[in-house]
């Protein structure tokens, strides 16, 4: 009796491979999403599962991969923020842009995700998939929905201080957590008429110091008050039928994957709970049908 559900998995960096465990607990009671839609991590993991991965074997798979190696990329995301402010010194003394420049990080990451999603386009998949990102010239988003799997995901992923903007048909997109990091008005436009949003966000940082912890802590502020807006237009719709869970990944850092068991864990737990959810808005919905039944 869920009708139509629609999964929108949110920006978080590696906090967001708790999606993986979501996907297993669904995976496991026989619930699937007939839409999904995610930004950054969550439209990663989105392309995975929409071209059919096992999530459970997926998440053992990425636990033994070293993703930082892989990458090329350190554990923290303030040490590649510094990183990449140093690269900016220099751009500014050479001319270089990186419009003109190839990046070698984006392609592992390109070659990384079309590995893992079997090399498919949109058209292949069963399951309609939205990527979010954002137009770094406009700032307009947008939702990639054709073309190579791997492209729209690493463009969607594409974090400022860790991945250039990524190339798109005369765009250059960024990180769709920029504009949508938790995007539960996609699956509702695509047709869905109950929405699971799984919000992985960067909490806040208690007692900032740092110049860079003021920094970092200013786009966690406007990103959470940016996304609680947006739930709240979806909820004016959907009511109930929208379902909002928070895995227990807040002590994750952005670029911490060695604890890929960790957010998985936590993902599992709370896709567990979600079904339960799930089950008991199912039971009230054939309720409420049943009664009206009765009436008439």
């Amino acid at each position: 009796m869920l009708g139509s559900l629609g999964l929108a998995l949110g920006g978080g960096g590696a906090r967001g491979l708790a999606h993986a465990g979501v996907l297993t607990a669904l995976q496991e009671e026989g619930i699937a999403p007939k839409f999904v839609a995610g930004a950054s991590m969550g439209a990663i993991v989105g392309a995975m599962y929409a071209v059919s991965q096992d999530m459970r074997r997926l998440s053992q798979l990425l636990d033994a991969l070293d993703l930082h190696e892989m990458l090329g990329i350190s554990e923290t995301y303030r040490g590649m923020v510094e990183r990449t402010a140093g690269e900016a010194v220099i751009e500014q003394f050479t001319g270089a842009s990186w419009r003109r420049k190839p990046s070698p990080r984006r392609e592992r990451l390109c070659a990384f995700i079309d590995l893992l999603c079997k090399g498919k386009r949109f058209r292949d998949l069963d399951i309609p998939l939205g990527c979010i990102t954002a137009d770094v010239d406009t700032g307009e988003e947008v939702v990639l929905r054709s073309g190579p799997l791997a492209h729209a995901a690493a463009a969607s992923a594409s974090l400022p201080g860790v991945l250039p903007p990524f190339p798109w048909r005369g765009r250059y997109l960024i990180d769709g957590g920029v504009v949508n990091n938790l995007p539960a008005d996609v699956p509702l436009s695509m047709g869905a008429d109950t929405v699971l949003a799984v919000d992985v966000s960067a909490p806040l940082v208690t007692a900032p110091e740092g110049t860079m912890d003021v920094l970092l802590q200013s786009y966690t502020i406007t990103a959470r008050r940016l996304t609680q807006v947006q739930l709240d237009l979806v909820r004016t719709t959907l009511g109930d039928r929208l379902i909002v869970i928070r895995p227990k990944v807040d002590e994750i850092g952005m670029l911490e994957f060695h604890r890929v068991g960790e957010a998985v864990a936590a993902g599992l737990e709370a896709g567990r709970e979600a079904v339960r959810q799930l089950r008991e808005l199912s039971a009230d919905a054939y309720s409420t049908i049943s009664d009206g039944e009765k009436r008439s």
